[in-house]
């Protein structure tokens, strides 16, 4: 199935080429690319028959019918059969397992990277909360900018002319950025028939890409593949309220913060601090020396601050340690912070590099960046110095 696909890539990348010749020359297809068009479209079809054939047969053995989509239970299936087969080597475990591959391994089937993506919005709130977009490739959100001027409205009377505003429409890019994250496992507990090795690298892979995407998410990060730098809230979050190193936080302070968001954005508003930030909320008292921060079981969280839920992060910069410049807390509807993450994950298993520790390492490829989409849902507390 592999190097029948592969076949069929080549021709086709081969076919793109003659339209793409053709369209930069501004021309049409000379007798002999007209040939090779015709014998190409011949040839890729007929590889897209016995593909489809190869399918069906391996849909049979699965216990499918030829033409439905597989179970949550057979991709599982299949998964696990990969997994064993490149620890054990057996190559009739690969076949069976018929998964497709790209440029980073096997594709993962979609159920598994649900279940590792489910897992990690029940760690992750930031990525829980985000407008998250399931698509391959980069993608461009229109954003209205009314900076320079908005949509009027006013009343009018018949006959007479309306004047004219001009919105600017503007647009934030997600590209792909790539990340891997990296799980070893014991290969005697993977040749063992009663372990469940599917949940537990699912499991581990959901913990270890939660921590990932949360410091990303928050701080951005530098991708050695794009060469490029990918921007977290730190970067993106456009609306501040500055505070002046060596000062305190205080009650007004806050207010003003939370008073930042329009109330038609408040009712999913919540705060993002490091723990230390949140001890140091935890004093603050109002007029009456009530607590501003206090215990609320039915928050998410355990905890309110000014009637809103409070997370903690150990990614975010606490109060005490921020320097001029820095960050150290955010607030807001964090639907505004778009996130696109590829739909096609794919793994890799190292069985050499881990032989030594009687251990094989899975290596899971995602594709992934983010920026804040509505710059009014969310405002972040930043550090400054004296003076300014």
């Amino acid at each position: 199935m592999t190097k029948l696909q592969e076949k069929r890539n080549t021709l086709y990348a081969e076919l793109t080429a003659l339209f793409e010749n053709a369209e930069n020359e501004t021309r049409a297809f000379t007798d002999e690319e007209e040939t090779k068009f015709t014998s190409l479209s011949t040839e890729i079809a007929a590889l897209d028959k016995q593909i489809k054939r190869e399918t069906e047969h391996r849909n049979l053995e699965l216990g499918k019918s030829p033409d439905s989509s597989p179970t949550d239970e057979q991709e599982t299936r299949s998964f696990e059969l990969y997994l064993k087969s490149q620890v054990t080597g057996d190559k009739s475990l690969e076949t069976r397992a018929n998964l497709t591959y790209g440029d980073n391994g096997a594709v993962i089937p979609k159920s598994i990277v649900n279940k590792i993506i489910d897992q990690v919005v029940n760690i992750s709130p930031i990525f829980a909360k985000a407008t998250k977009y399931y698509i391959k490739g980069d993608i461009s959100i229109p954003k209205v900018d009314t900076s320079s001027g908005d949509i009027s409205v006013s009343f009018a009377s018949e006959f007479s002319s309306l004047t004219a505003t001009a919105v600017k429409l503007t647009s934030v890019e997600l590209k792909g950025f790539l990340a891997a994250c990296l799980v070893v496992v014991s290969r005697k507990l993977i040749n063992n028939s009663q372990f469940d090795i599917v949940s537990f690298v699912v499991n581990r892979m959901a913990l270890k890409i939660a921590v990932f995407i949360e410091n990303y998410l928050i701080n951005g990060g530098t991708s050695a593949t794009n060469g490029g730098t990918a921007s977290g809230l730190k970067q993106s979050v456009t609306q501040t309220l500055n505070i002046t190193s060596g000062s305190s936080i205080t009650s007004d302070y806050l207010v003003d913060v939370q008073d930042t968001i329009p109330d038609v954005y408040q009712a999913n508003a919540c705060w993002i601090m490091h723990p230390t930030t949140r001890t140091i909320i935890r004093k603050l008292k109002d007029g009456q020396g009530n607590y501003l921060l206090i215990k609320d079981f039915n928050s998410p969280t355990g905890y309110t601050l000014l009637g809103k839920p409070v997370y903690v992060s150990d990614n975010m910069t606490g109060f005490a340690s921020a320097t001029a410049g820095k960050d150290f807390l955010y607030y807001g509807d964090f639907s505004g912070l778009a996130v696109k993450i590829s739909e096609d994950a794919n793994i890799q298993v190292l069985n050499e590099m881990y032989a030594t520790q009687h251990a094989t390492g899975f290596v899971l490829w995602i594709e992934i960046d983010n920026t804040v989409e509505n710059t009014q849902k969310i405002v972040k507390g930043s550090v400054v110095a004296a003076g300014n």
